[in-house]
Order: structure tokens, then C-alpha cells, then sequence
């Protein structure tokens, strides 16, 4: 015996009989997916940074490869250049010489032919050049492949000193130049000791130094007895003096002398005080 149906009860649809959704499901394989473009995305980036990676390593091959055939290069042309007759010299020229002898110098300078240029320095050429007194400094053009110049600069003259009763020239560093001829117009310097080393007589070039080129003609005889204490004697009968004081304020007291002496005649007997340039005073 069937239990009665119940008048309230209703047939299932068919829309119920579908199979409920899976939410969970769904959220996983979102998830999923999302994770393999993550993974897709990461393995691009990966392969541009391996790429650029290895493009910069062939860079800085290449680099190192032709900064060490450049260096390769310049070590054998320099080699080249010093143990290979390519740049040995077959020619030396002298200039700049009216006192020093030009044979005398290339004669020294003989066992420099065949040498390359670049192993020739000035102090060496200056050392085989040495015994010439004449000669105050040198310098070397060289001019490729083969030739080479020495401009000499010679010393010049620029007072006079009595030693042993002879008269000698003498350059501003106190080089001893030779006997003096006796035409030549130049001051003498009155001093007791050897030029070279004595401080009156750099004291008393100071002063030569600082005159007009005029001016220095007409100096007969210059002193320094004391650092504060120069005096000029000027070339003519009257025999003017120039009291100068010490070496400083030299331009001024050059320039104020110049005017003092305009205004004054050569022929007068005159004493001239410039150690005090900007209250100079003239005693006649």
C-alpha cells in the first residue's frame, strides 16, 4: 500500500536538475590562468635581459679587443721608432750662434748621427755642449724623418769687472765671458769677490736690469756696497752720481731718474737721489 501523495508536493523542474556551480572551481582555474601570464610575462623579461645582457658582453669584447690591439700598436711603433733606423737622425743643423763656432758644435754633436730622434733630449745635447761658456741654454726642433735642429741661445754681456787688473765680460748671472776688448759700452761693476757667488754683485745687476736701454749706455761704473746702499756713476766730465738706495721700487726710480735727468744738463755736475722715488732729490 502506496503512502498518499501529497496535494502540495510539486514535480522538480528541469531547471533543478542542473547540476549546482562550483565557485571554487572557477576562482581556480582564474587563478591559474593569471599565474601563467605571470610566469609568461616573468620568462619575456628573462629572455630581453639575457639578450641585452649578451649584447653588452659582445660590446665590451669588441671594446677590450681593439683598445688591446690599439695599445699592441702603439707599443711596436714606438719600438719601431727607437731601435729602427725609421727615425735616426742623418742631419743636424745649428742656429741662433754669432759668438760660438758652428763646426766646432756640430763636431760635438758628430756621434748624435744615426741616433733616433726621440732618444735625443735637451739636457743631453746641453751636456755635450757644456764646455762652451758662451752658451746659455738650448732647444731641439726635431724635423721628421731624419733631421734635426739645435737653436742655441747665447749669453749675453752686460758688465765689466776688474780682476788681477784685467777686465772681464760678464753675463747677469755672473758667467764669465772672456777679456774684454775694450770698445764695448758697457758699466763696471765694482766688486771684491767672485761674480758668480757674490750678492753685491746681484744686487748691482738688479739695478742694471731695471734701467731704460738708454739709460744703461751712460753708466760708467755702478756699486753696491751695502743691500740699501747702490750707487750709479754716470760716463762724462761731470762724473753724475746716482744715489739708487736698495733694488726695490726699480721701475719708479727708473722713471723718475729719466725726468731728472731731461732737466738737467750732462755737462753739470750733479748727484741724483732716487731711494726715495716719490721725493727724489737732485744736488748740484
Amino acid at each position: 500500500m502506496q503512502p498518499p501523495k501529497n496535494r502540495y508536493s510539486q514535480t522538480p523542474s528541469r531547471d533543478s536538475k542542473k547540476p549546482a556551480v562550483k565557485p571554487a572551481k572557477t576562482q581556480k582555474a582564474k587563478s591559474k590562468r593569471s599565474l601563467n601570464l605571470g610566469e609568461l610575462a616573468q620568462r619575456r623579461q628573462a629572455g630581453k635581459e639575457a639578450r641585452r645582457f649578451t649584447k653588452e658582453s659582445r660590446v665590451g669584447k669588441v671594446f677590450l679587443r681593439t683598445t688591446a690591439l690599439s695599445l699592441i700598436g702603439l707599443v711596436l711603433l714606438v719600438l719601431a721608432t727607437m731601435f729602427t733606423p725609421l727615425l735616426s737622425i742623418d742631419k743636424i743643423t745649428v742656429t741662433g750662434t754669432s759668438k760660438v763656432s758652428n763646426k766646432q758644435v756640430l763636431a760635438l754633436l758628430k756621434n748624435r748621427i744615426g741616433t733616433p730622434l726621440p732618444m735625443i733630449s735637451e739636457s743631453s745635447v746641453a751636456e755635450d755642449l757644456s764646455q762652451f761658456k758662451l752658451i746659455e741654454s738650448i732647444s731641439l726642433i726635431s724635423k721628421p724623418p731624419h733631421a734635426l735642429e739645435v737653436r742655441i741661445t747665447e749669453r749675453t754681456p752686460i758688465s765689466l769687472v776688474v780682476r788681477g787688473g784685467t777686465r772681464y765680460l760678464y753675463d747677469p748671472a755672473g758667467v764669465n765671458l772672456g777679456v774684454a776688448s775694450g770698445y764695448e759700452l758697457l758699466p763696471t761693476i765694482i766688486v771684491g769677490d767672485d761674480p758668480k757667488s757674490s750678492k753685491s754683485y746681484a744686487q748691482a745687476i738688479d739695478v742694471l736690469l731695471a734701467l731704460p736701454a738708454q739709460l744703461l749706455k751712460r753708466v760708467a761704473y755702478i756699486q753696491a756696497k751695502t743691500r740699501d746702499n747702490v750707487t750709479l756713476q754716470l760716463r762724462g766730465n761731470s762724473a753724475q752720481t746716482i744715489i739708487w738706495g736698495d733694488s726695490s721700487q726699480s721701475i719708479l726710480k727708473s722713471k723718475v731718474l729719466k725726468t731728472l735727468l731731461v732737466r738737467t744738463s750732462t755737462n753739470g755736475r750733479a748727484t741724483f737721489d732716487v731711494s726715495a722715488p716719490l721725493t727724489p732729490s737732485v744736488i748740484r
